[in-house]
């Protein structure tokens, strides 16, 4: 049995170990569903539809595009890093690890749930200031479940969460950029 060395892996087995249990495991198994893509836009995007229009219209694209793009650097990532899923690390070393549910098949680094959480947690930050606080507890949220299930590394979880933070701060920048310029140009003539 090989030793546990990286404070990674020490603070893997520490969160996942206290955050598992009979009632806390369900509760991640469903709080991780916000960090898939097609959930997050059935609950996000009728959402600023029903509460206003006018910003689907100027952003909607915005947090998908920027969503999704984070998404694909993600699984460049993945592929070039090519670090296993914990469970699969702490075999080799003789280690249980709580799981649960099946072992995702693709690699580990980074995590694509916390980065697709926090890619859109972010962007409704810039766009529902007062939200922040919610946007970002349940971002996290995503972020811990992913480690309590077993499936991603505390440093998974970082650099998904601070990949899909960063393209979402510049693809806001760039689509306001985009709607204030739209609304600044003057009316065609003959309009």
């Amino acid at each position: 049995m090989r030793p546990i060395s990286s404070l990674d892996e020490l603070v893997f087995l520490f969160i996942n170990d206290a955050l598992s249990g009979p009632l806390l495991t369900p509760l991640f198994a469903l709080v991780t569903r916000l960090g898939d893509g097609l959930v997050l836009a059935l609950l996000i995007l009728p959402a600023i539809y029903l509460r206003d229009r006018k910003r689907l219209r100027h952003h909607g694209l915005g947090i998908v595009v920027t969503v999704a793009l984070s998404g694909g650097v993600v699984n460049l990532a993945k592929i070039a890093i090519d670090r296993d899923r914990p469970p699969n690390h702490f075999a080799e070393k003789g280690v249980d690890v709580h799981v649960s549910g099946p072992v995702p098949s693709d690699r580990s680094f980074p995590s694509g749930h916390s980065q697709t959480a926090f890619g859109a947690a972010v962007y409704l930050c810039f766009l529902y200031p007062l939200g922040t606080p919610i946007f970002l507890a349940l971002a996290t949220g995503v972020g811990l479940s992913r480690i309590a299930l077993g499936v991603h590394f505390p440093l998974d979880v970082l650099a998904g969460a601070a990949t899909g933070a960063a393209f979402s701060w510049v693809g806001y920048l760039f689509f306001e950029r985009r709607r204030r310029s739209a609304t600044a140009r003057p009316p065609a003539r003959g309009a």
